[in-house]
């Protein structure tokens, strides 16, 4: 089972960095992509902010049906859906058809969910964050991967429609691969209560089922934080480059070496909250939620002091001590939702968590925006930033509160159906 579970891990690890890196390489090749259709920024950005809302719908859709049915073929179809949407994106012969297949491309956002939810009953709750902290690390790598295969083929003289083609192949070669290694595993196999008791499929959700989830107390403060939680990320994700190129003067080339050891800090930042999150949850049952309460008030500190330094070797040693911190947080949530939620809702719960967090990311990109108009670039995204992690560290204080009261649910539920199981009264 172990050598299974972590090949799994590396499968999913390969689909996520490689659909990660497809996200990043739209925005590399925007230019190009301009040049052949003949429009503007404005007609991209439409695309992009369409495509976002079209996933951000679909999310619970995905999320039910990974909790009704075999999440390993619905995972299987997600990824050769995004290979074949790629691989159609990249013919598009004029802008109209571009516009069209990118919107399909949404179609396929939601595999993360299902592949949170395998993770989650693949591994046993002293071990997920680990899991989940690694899986993690495709967000910065997939960047990398991405900005430096788009930034290649363009320098190159190759046209934008090759990084497709290539995403594009890889993703139906992991949709064959997930179908044909994964397994699926009962719904709550890895849960300590119903370990070797479950020889088949016994849980199941149903759509009246879906309501339990926003009465589970600590989940709607995970929601609160995630919505709240990635306009940091989006204000950073969107505008830092530019920041660095017209507010600091940094040039280019330089730019993109600070971007790649940003990311390599976010990637170890990932691992060592893996671990960490799950030593403490050892420890108490409010570690997770108390480490990432911490998290997000460093991570408020830590982008003041990188945003006003002073010097480009301050701004340099900040960036990468925060590049470490502000994702240790992100394994923490996955691995709650195993704490607090049953086993056969897990999906729709990380799901709707999509769903929060990316209406916040659509959102978030537009204020910066316009408050950066009165404010100035550096300001407008330390100030978001800074106030809305603070706002998160009050979310998860809360949660570290009333987390356990949710974990003593879930954790009698599951004894209940032990019993229920084993055949016993």
């Amino acid at each position: 089972m172990d050598r299974l579970r972590l090949f799994v891990l590396l499968v999913f690890f390969v689909f996520l960095i490689f659909h990660q890196a497809d996200r990043f390489i739209i925005s590399a090749v925007a230019p190009q992509v301009m040049e052949d259709f003949k429009v503007s920024y404005g007609d991209l950005g439409l695309v992009f902010s369409l495509t976002g809302f079209i996933a951000a719908v679909l999310y619970p859709v995905w999320g039910y049906l990974y909790d009704r049915y075999s999440r390993r073929l619905l995972v299987s179809l997600a990824a050769v859906v995004w290979g074949f949407t790629s691989l159609i994106n990249a013919l598009s012969r004029s802008f109209s058809e571009f516009f069209a297949t990118r919107l399909s491309t949404a179609v396929d956002d939601a595999a993360p969910p299902g592949m949170s939810s395998l993770v989650l009953d693949y591994f046993e709750p002293e071990k997920r964050a680990r899991a989940i902290g690694f899986l993690n690390t495709t967000g910065p790598l997939g960047a990398i991967l991405g900005s430096i295969l788009a930034l290649s083929l363009v320098s190159a003289g190759i046209s934008w429609r090759v990084s497709f083609y290539i995403t594009g192949s890889v993703g139906v070669i992991t949709g064959l691969l997930i179908y044909k290694v994964v397994r699926d595993v009962p719904r709550g196999s890895s849960e300590p209560e119903l370990r070797g008791l479950l020889m088949r499929e016994a849980f199941r959700a149903k759509l009246s089922d879906l309501p339990k989830l926003l009465k589970n107390r600590s989940l709607v403060f995970l929601f609160l934080q995630g919505f709240w939680g990635v306009f940091p990320w989006a204000a950073i994700n969107y505008w830092i480059i530019t920041y660095m190129q017209v507010e600091r003067g940094i040039h280019p080339s330089e730019v993109m070496v600070i971007m790649v050891i940003w990311l390599v800090s976010m990637s170890l930042g990932n691992v060592f909250a893996g671990y960490a999150g799950d030593i403490l949850y050892r420890r108490s049952n409010r570690g997770r939620a108390a480490y990432g309460a911490l998290i997000v008030f460093l991570s408020a500190v830590l982008i003041y002091l990188t945003m006003t330094s002073k010097t480009h070797e301050e701004f340099l040693i900040y960036g990468v001590i925060t590049a470490f911190i502000i994702p240790q947080a992100g394994p923490q949530v996955s691995a709650m939702w195993g704490d607090i939620v049953e086993p056969e809702l897990r999906s729709s719960a990380a799901a709707f968590q999509a769903f929060f967090e990316n209406v916040g990311s659509s959102t978030a990109p537009a204020v910066v925006g316009l408050l950066a108009e009165r404010m100035g670039l550096g300001n407008t995204i330390m100030w978001i930033s800074f106030w809305t992690w603070m706002l998160c560290f009050i979310f998860f204080t809360v949660l570290a509160f009333i987390i356990p009261m949710d974990m003593k649910r879930l954790r009698d539920l599951m004894r209940q159906r032990a019993v229920e199981l084993s055949g016993g009264v």
